[in-house]
């Protein structure tokens, strides 16, 4: 009769110790997907930061409607519009892996 509570105690403890641990597993996980997540959203800003930038000091946006800048893991891409005398721009970037996309939108 001692043995078989032993027993039941050790299942008891070993049930509570793997419930704790798979919780411990899964907020890791989460956490590790979030700095991934926010890794790509830095990237994807700074990508937009470049794109602004180069389409800034270009010296005119006459013939262009469309820029897109080749890359590996990221869309990165400007519609250029006239209205009146200046220009709307509209710059997009985004990932595609996940979900993550940056807008911009300026009037040079």
């Amino acid at each position: 009769m001692k043995n078989s509570f032993v027993l039941l105690f050790t299942l008891i403890l070993i049930f509570i110790f793997s419930l704790l641990c798979t919780n411990i597993f899964e907020t890791k996980a989460i956490a590790s997907t979030n700095i991934i997540n926010q890794h790509k959203y830095i990237q994807a800003k700074n990508h937009l930061k470049f794109l602004e930038e180069y389409i800034l000091y270009l010296p005119t946006l006459e013939s262009i409607n469309k820029i897109e800048i080749p890359d590996e893991s990221f869309n990165i891409s400007a519609n250029i519009k006239r209205v009146d005398k200046k220009y709307e721009i509209e710059m997009i970037v985004k990932n595609l892996d996940s979900d993550i996309r940056v807008y911009k939108k300026i009037i040079k």
